[in-house]
């Protein structure tokens, strides 16, 4: 790779805008966010000599690279141009489709050669993936004629705009370039280039920068163009954050991505990202604190490519840093997931422009040109290492399965008694992400325990060993050294270096039973599969009265289809015994008497797309417990549901709800601007919901909390998430009587008050806990994310149907005082100091003041409800622990009203 000098880019726009060749057209807005014509191709690295047969990005899209923000389309049809001018050398395809309707696809670059193979070349990686069916001697073998398959994954962000024209310009070096160490670059690897992982955002964003452009770019931080309004580009269309979806795999373009890269199994991965301004390029090694269950020899790989990184760097006068900031600890990440299937996996980080110019605090002006060129020059120095290193890695690779298979052990998955379907998404989601699952055919002994048929097996002794432990295991520890250094600097006042949650098992966000035993358990199992649901028939289908369906996650899918067809059902708010079976508090009564004559078609059909489980019922007699007919069973509308969107809300917090509720229950919501909800006429809604966010009291405003008391007064349901509740709890509402409080003083404890905070307390005991709730009368430290328990009250309708305890994914610093008799429920509190955690690390001034404080608390108020969670049930679309008592909120709520209207 030729070397050039760092141009140091000066404060005056003028010199700017020569330097990215922007000249003062007016904007095409149309196209891109700058009308700019560049001069004839100017190479990133002056004096590459390139073959003009290959054309270059002014050639084919009439800008040169880094003179404008390319519009994903165009990024595709550059990559098309590329494959029409050397066919034999590019190979194309789709993964996924956006929700958009925008196709997301891979491009695969490498020698005429390695491109009319790449199906045994993919099947040579799977090959080497796996110990037990490839000797070291076949290893050795495909080896020798195997290349390294670099996958470069660019702007999973739709505002971290320079890794996709980056993707583009190095792309074309790759094929036109005339340098012979090129040449042997790609006689050394296959390079799979996914240049748009977000197109959805990145069109978001684009139109946000175009719709702010004047006549030149303006590098002001308060510029419009850079100013992106609420929900910005970082987000694809469910507002997901992508970079944080890859072992839930909830959005379309990540469960396309990860299939592909199960299928490819790249040995080395890079996702390009972008961050603040000020900063100037991150690469590996990583911050502390790293995931004990990374391969030591990947974090040797990564050093190894990061060292030539920062050689390459050095010669072109880039600044970078690492070992800072970013760690490799939470395994949902882009270059987290990847490396539990053996790929050396990266994040790269240049400060970004967030447009064509952009004023650092410093003075100086960074081009949008700079930071395309600094991740073209990370992406070639990528492919020169893993080029240079061909035979180390390919062997690592190898010896990464190996060690999988030499794993012992075995971790086993039971059916919850309260929610057997979760144990079958379980599976099908540890399918997803590699892991080998067996689906128990016999009864059989492990850990000193019966397990019954049907029971998931997950055999430690395979080559995706560190991903199953990783997403299984209890509680993954964070290094020791780690959290001195965090307790060290939170005695001085400073924050904590913790990056992301510390908490993700997936047995505990499922609320599915999961023991690790040491050996394996022996009996015969089928081949557990992707699909999440396991089909259900429906017993004695022909019953004359009608149907019960047994609650969970199915039945509230169930439930939510039925509603949204008009079939009237009732809830039983108590357990019941009906033909010899005892049934659980929120099972579904759904009578034949009033619903539509194709009612078996219907819940045979629903049975079998979502798991739950439905009974025929010959007759309405119980022989314990409440009847059909009394108070007990409510009835169950069809709710019109409005959920707050736009400021103050969290775009990701939105999303999720959204995402629940749209996307798994199949039940549409009315988004609605969270101001107009201060005035505008309610009352065709039975439910608001609020998510997690800043301050509603500063959009709503006084006249606006008085308008959604009334509202709720008249019979409407009101939800608050996580933050959300703060608004619900603050004594200018007067909503919840339950107030945040500020951080404890042992024997400290005022109750609630007319002050939004009030002095923390602890609860030492149960008894403390019932004195406190029968008497009438500056906040804790923040948690990056942890599991915590919470006691469910089994006696509240809100609880119909939920496990005893749930677990809660504990973020932030907001701790609630407990609802007195009178003032309300507190349907979930959370268990004692002793045990309260269940997977993470949690301050201990948090865990002692946490104690017995409110989860979920709920009041009735006029003839509606108002229902706080102290943390956001639908996080990240990942807490499936969570989502019956969501959507008991969202769908029961409103058939314990009673409305007015």
């Amino acid at each position: 790779m030729p070397s050039f000098s760092r141009r140091l880019v000066p404060a005056g726009l003028a010199a700017v805008l020569a330097a990215t060749s922007v000249l003062g057209a007016a904007p095409a807005l149309s196209q891109t966010s700058a009308s700019a014509t560049a001069p004839a191709s100017v190479p990133l690295i002056p004096g590459a000599d390139y073959d003009a047969s290959v054309p270059s990005v002014a050639q084919a899209l009439g800008y040169d690279s880094g003179a404008r923000i390319s519009r994903a389309a165009d990024v595709r049809r550059y990559f098309e141009a590329l494959r029409a001018a050397a066919p034999d050398r590019v190979a194309m395809g789709d993964y996924a489709t956006t929700h958009e309707g925008r196709p997301v696809f891979w491009a695969a670059v490498g020698s005429a050669a390695n491109i009319a193979r790449l199906d045994q070349i993919k099947a040579n990686s799977r090959a080497l993936a796996d110990a037990r069916v490839t000797s070291p001697e076949r290893a050795r073998a495909i080896i020798a004629d195997q290349p390294v398959i670099v996958w470069l994954m660019y702007s999973v962000h739709g505002d971290e705009i320079s890794p996709a024209d980056a993707a583009m310009a190095a792309a074309r070096h790759l094929l036109a370039s005339r340098d012979p160490a090129v040449q042997q670059w790609l006689a050394n690897t296959v390079v799979v280039f996914v240049p748009t992982q977000n197109p959805d955002g990145r069109e978001r964003f684009l139109n946000s920068n175009a719709s702010g452009f004047g006549t030149e770019p303006n590098p002001d931080p308060l510029s419009a163009e850079r100013d992106q309004l609420w929900p910005g580009g970082r987000f694809n269309h469910d507002l997901f954050d992508l970079n944080r979806d890859w072992f839930i795999q909830t959005q379309p373009e990540t469960r396309g991505q990860a299939a592909a890269v199960r299928d490819w199994r790249p040995q080395v991965l890079v996702d390009a990202h972008e961050m603040g301004t000020d900063e100037t390029f991150f690469f590996p090694p990583e911050a502390q604190p790293l995931n004990p269950w990374i391969y030591p020899a990947t974090l040797e790989s990564r050093e190894l490519i990061g060292r030539n990184t920062a050689r390459r760097f050095d010669q072109n006068g880039i600044p970078y840093f690492n070992r800072q900031v970013f760690d490799a600890f939470y395994p949902g990440y882009g270059d987290g997931w990847p490396g539990y299937l053996g790929a050396i996996s990266m994040t790269y980080e240049q400060g970004s422009a967030r447009g064509l110019a952009a004023r650092r605090s410093s003075g100086e002006i960074l081009t949008y040109r700079d930071t395309v060129r600094n991740h073209f020059v990370a992406s070639l120095s990528t492919i020169e290492a893993a080029s240079a290193n061909h035979d180390r890695l390919l062997n690592n690779f190898y010896a990464y399965g190996a060690d999988g298979v030499s794993g012992r052990g075995a971790y086993v998955l039971s059916r919850s008694a309260w929610d057997p379907g979760e144990a079958d998404r379980l599976a099908g989601l540890l399918v997803a992400s590699g892991v080998e699952v067996g689906k128990a055919e016999a009864g059989f002994s492990a850990c000193g325990k019966s397990y019954p048929a049907g029971s998931y097996v997950v055999n430690l002794s395979q080559p995706q060993r560190r991903m199953a432990e990783v997403l299984l295991a209890k509680d993954v520890a964070v290094p020791a050294a780690f959290l001195a250094e965090q307790e060290r600097r939170r005695a001085r006042g400073l924050g904590d270096e913790i990056y992301d949650v510390t908490a993700w098992s997936l047995p505990l966000m499922f609320n599915t039973p999961a023991d690790r035993c040491a050996s394996a358990p022996v009996v015969n199992v089928t081949a557990a599969t992707t699909d999440r649901v396991i089909p259900r028939g429906i017993a004695d289908v022909d019953a004359a009265y009608g149907f019960l369906v047994a609650p969970g996650f199915g039945a509230s899918q169930l439930m939510a289809s039925a509603l949204r067809q008009g079939v009237a059902m009732r809830t039983m708010d108590k357990p019941f015994t009906h033909a010899g079976r005892r049934w659980p508090a929120g099972t579904l009564v759904i009578p034949r008497a009033g619903n539509p004559a194709d009612l078996t078609a219907k819940m045979t059909s629903w049975a079998a797309t979502t798991g739950a489980e439905v009974v025929g019922a010959a007759e309405s007699w119980n022989s314990d417990g409440p009847s059909f007919g009394s108070g007990d069973a409510v009835a169950v509308r069809a709710p019109r549901i409005a959920l707050a969107w736009g400021d103050p809300t969290d775009p990701t917090a939105v999303g999720a709800t959204r995402y629940v509720l749209e996307r798994e229950f199949g039940y549409p919501v009315t988004v609605v601007r969270t101001n107009n909800l201060a005035d505008a006429d309610l009352s065709a809604f039975q439910v608001i919901v609020l998510p997690q966010g800043g301050s509603y009291r500063g959009v709503l405003g006084d006249a606006g909390a008085k308008h959604l008391k009334e509202w709720v007064d008249n019979g409407g349901t009101l939800i608050g998430l996580g933050s959300a509740t703060r608004f619900l709890t603050d004594p200018a509402s007067d909503m919840l009587a339950s107030r945040r409080e500020n951080a404890a003083e042992a024997g400290d404890g005022s109750g609630a008050s007319d002050k939004a905070r009030v002095d923390g307390q602890l609860i030492a005991s149960l008894a403390d806990y019932e004195k406190q709730v029968g008497d009438s009368q500056h906040g804790p430290a923040s948690v990056a994310g942890v599991l915590a328990r919470a006691d469910v009250d089994p006696d509240h309708w809100l609880s119909a149907g939920v496990a005893p305890s749930l677990n809660v994914l504990v973020g932030g610093s907001d701790i609630y005082t407990p609802l007195k008799v009178g003032e309300g429920t507190n349907v979930a509190r959370f268990a004692s100091a002793d045990d309260l955690l269940m997977s993470g690390q949690l301050w201990a001034q948090n865990r002692a003041q946490l104690a017995f404080k409110p989860a979920i608390m709920a009041t009735s108020s006029g003839r509606g409800w108002i229902i706080g969670f102290a943390q956001d049930p639908t996080t990240r679309g990942y807490l499936d622990g969570m989502k019956v008592i969501f959507a008991n909120a969202v769908f029961r709520g409103p058939a314990h009203a009673s409305p007015n209207w």
